[in-house]
């Protein structure tokens, strides 16, 4: 069996509840942000498809597998959300696990790694909180790869009445997509 997790991590990591957050209310009722809040509603964690991996490579090497200095995946997701002072909205307190492990071109060293949090409204993309952090994480000899867990506490965004439907998204984000060449002219 795997150890016990102690501390923190073993509220944030333990067994996931797949109706956390659901919320039911007799027909007819008005939802109100205060209900949602009172209720204990905390959105669920996303690992955003095609943002769970990331790839640093040698410069001016860039997409090309045999120059890969490091690789990165996300783990594990866990949250804990409370109400804000005011009432009116949620502050969360997320968890992020995740290993980076030297490429072809890699060995020990340190790499900075973009991950960005979203919570966005699934119905309507309506985007509620964003921000990128940089995670440092060091790869040592001799297994070359290194592991991160990254505790994100300054999340914060108002719950409005139809905000039911709200998802956290987690994953790499290098910032603006990467131009792409042109296709040959075929001439």
């Amino acid at each position: 069996p795997p150890p016990a997790k102690t501390g923190f991590f073993s509220g944030l990591f333990g067994p996931k509840d797949p109706n956390a957050g659901v919320i039911t209310l007799p027909g007819g009722e008005q939802i109100t942000p205060d209900m949602l809040l009172k209720q204990g509603y905390c959105p669920p964690v996303q690992i955003r498809a095609g943002t769970e991996s990331f790839m640093v490579y040698e410069r001016q090497h860039e997409d090309d597998p045999a120059y890969v200095r490091f690789q990165a995946s996300l783990g594990e997701t866990a949250r804990e959300c409370h109400p804000t002072a005011a009432g009116d909205g949620l502050t969360v307190k997320l968890g992020v696990t995740g290993r980076l492990i030297a490429g072809p071109k890699g060995g020990q060293g340190t790499a900075s790694l973009p991950l960005r949090v979203a919570v966005v409204k699934q119905h309507g993309g309506t985007v509620l909180f964003t921000k990128a952090y940089k995670v440092p994480v060091t790869v040592r000899a001799p297994q070359y790869f290194g592991d991160f867990a990254q505790v994100i506490d300054d999340i914060a965004f108002k719950v409005g009445p139809d905000d039911r439907d709200l998802v956290i998204y987690v994953g790499y984000d290098e910032g603006k997509p990467k131009p792409k060449t042109p296709p040959p002219l075929g001439y």
